[in-house]
């Protein structure tokens, strides 16, 4: 007996002894302990990373498809270019998964955040209907050319960032209030996502006389709004459509039940919030998604219609095979020329850079781990790692790549390290295979955890001087601009515009005429709003 329990106990330590090895050294490397998290606590974090932001594989695949991609024959209604639009836009569900699976991995492994990223929505958009414009209609540069805009984007980036120029261009950049507010601003853009239908529960809508206003109709009472060009006068088969639609028309706000089971799980999540139920976001997330999943109810994501069939088909695939040949490596170069592409070249680096600036300080202010100066440990590999994506994405046919807001779900869950980012990369690997799956979460399940999540990323404005009005105008301009324009970065420019408006009149009156400048906050003011 005594025997059998010896080779027992030297079994269990042949085993046991290499786990907590490398457990050890998983601690070290990610400074799991020093940062007071564990491998739980950061799995949890980038499960609701992951969830929040998967809607990224439905999204983004269609917008970049509306670009045409590299389709050309039966231009632009034939079968031969439907076709060829369908397949493509599934060859961006495969590389958005494996681009955002490398980019997080680089994150996490190199600069040790729990930051999660994917093609920056907004940039997106931008490269599909301001470069290549929709269908190729309208521009000079074809998918191929913007491709190569933004590679050059990205190298450029990538300069920026390696050479530490980003870390004086944003103390030069971004003023205090600005720096302060952005956490806030960003909040409220994404509770903005979440109320509207393309990410979230579709309780905001569009309105023809107040641009917004309370939506929540069903589909069969939505009027899509139509953006009525020349060409779209021309041709009404040429109109572009979107996501935005109005109730106005034929009425029946807040009758739609996918809106309702938005609102029940976000209320959901947020009673499991305070009474500090760590895994909130995943089980208000998982219960609306799998509830939403069930074919003939009235909340279902797989409608009786040729758009629900289509999701539904390729939901029950479950495990596709990688396919990126269309869309690989299609730089065209010989476009690199003239005015309207260095346009776009400048325009996707200066959005990109802001983006990602807010983005990156937002989340780790909320970590407490930027400094006095507006640094933070690792900057220099994050920023990096942001280009690096962004290069390796356009390999594969994709827009700028860029840090996600989202991961703001995983520090609000205890994410502190970038052992999440390594975990959420390991979420996309799946997806590349599972793609049909993950592409399937309906839009009213995760918006709930977008809006709780801004709400949440609000009390960085406790921080500001409001008795200051120039510090005040300029952090309230930052975060009402923000959501209103779709955009982090117009939200970024609008604060930083008003603070050097400001300085600019005050600089003069104090260096010639003594006046004290307004902006400046002396140490007893600063004390006075901390009491």
């Amino acid at each position: 007996q005594k025997s059998i329990n010896y080779n027992l106990n030297c079994y269990k330590n042949l085993i046991e002894i290499p786990i907590m090895t490398v457990m050890q050294k998983i601690d070290d490397y990610f400074k799991l302990t020093a940062r007071g998290t564990n491998v739980l606590t950061e799995f949890r974090g980038a499960v609701a990373t992951f969830l929040t932001m998967a809607y990224i594989l439905a999204i983004n695949p269609r917008i970049l498809a509306d670009s045409g991609g590299p389709c050309r024959e039966g231009w632009p209604v034939g079968a031969e270019y439907v076709t060829c639009m369908e397949e493509t836009k599934r060859q961006f569900v495969v590389a958005t998964a494996l681009t955002s699976m490398v980019a997080c991995l680089i994150m996490g492994l190199w600069a040790n955040l729990p930051i999660a990223l994917s093609c920056g929505m907004g940039m997106n958009a931008y490269f599909t209907y301001n470069v290549v414009g929709f269908k190729n209609f309208g521009s000079n540069i074809t998918y191929e050319g913007a491709l190569s805009a933004v590679l050059i984007e990205g190298i450029v980036f990538l300069f920026i960032a390696a050479t530490g120029i980003r870390f004086y261009l944003i103390k030069l950049l971004v003023p205090e209030p600005v720096r302060l507010a952005t956490p806030a601003a960003i909040g409220a853009f994404l509770a903005h996502l979440g109320l509207q239908t393309a990410e979230g529960i579709g309780v905001i809508v569009a309105d023809g006389a107040t641009l917004v206003t309370l939506g929540g109709c069903p589909v069969d009472k939505q009027t899509k709004m139509v953006a009525f060009t020349e060409g779209c006068q021309a041709d009404t088969s040429m109109c572009v459509t979107g996501d935005s639609y109005t109730c106005d028309s034929l009425g029946g706000r807040m009758e739609s039940a996918t809106a309702w089971i938005g609102i029940f799980g976000t209320l959901f999540m947020v009673i499991l919030l305070s009474y500090k139920f760590r895994s909130s976001f995943i089980i208000g997330i998982g219960f609306v998604t799998i509830i939403s999943w069930f074919r003939g109810t009235a909340i279902t994501y797989f409608t009786d219609d040729d758009l629900g069939n289509a999701r539904f088909d390729y939901f029950n695939k479950i495990v596709s095979t990688p396919d990126l040949s269309s869309i690989t490596a299609k730089w065209d170069f010989s476009e690199a020329k003239g005015s309207e592409y260095a346009v776009a070249v400048i325009t996707m680096l200066y959005v990109d850079f802001l983006d990602t600036s807010g983005t990156l300080l937002a989340i780790v202010d909320s970590m407490g781990y930027v400094d006095e100066h507006g640094d933070f440990p690792n900057s220099k590999a994050a920023f990096s790692t942001d280009a690096i994506a962004t290069i390796f994405g356009s390999l594969f046919g994709l827009s700028p790549v860029t840090s996600y807001i989202e991961s703001a779900a995983g520090v609000e869950a205890g994410s502190r390290t970038g052992l999440t980012s390594v975990f959420v990369a390991f979420f996309f690997f799946l997806s590349i295979f599972f793609a049909p799956i993950f592409s399937s979460i309906p839009p009213w399940a995760s918006g709930g955890a977008l809006i709780i999540i801004g709400a949440l990323m609000c009390r960085s404005l406790a921080k500001v001087h409001w008795d200051n009005p120039a510090h005040a105008v300029t952090a309230f301009v930052t975060v009402i601009v923000m959501p209103l324009t779709y955009s982090i970065a117009y939200g970024l420019v609008a604060g930083i515009g008003t603070w050097a408006s400001i300085k600019l009149v005050a600089f003069p009156l104090n260096y010639f005429f003594g006046i004290p400048d307004p902006t400046v906050v002396v140490k007893e003011d600063k004390a006075d709003m901390k009491k």
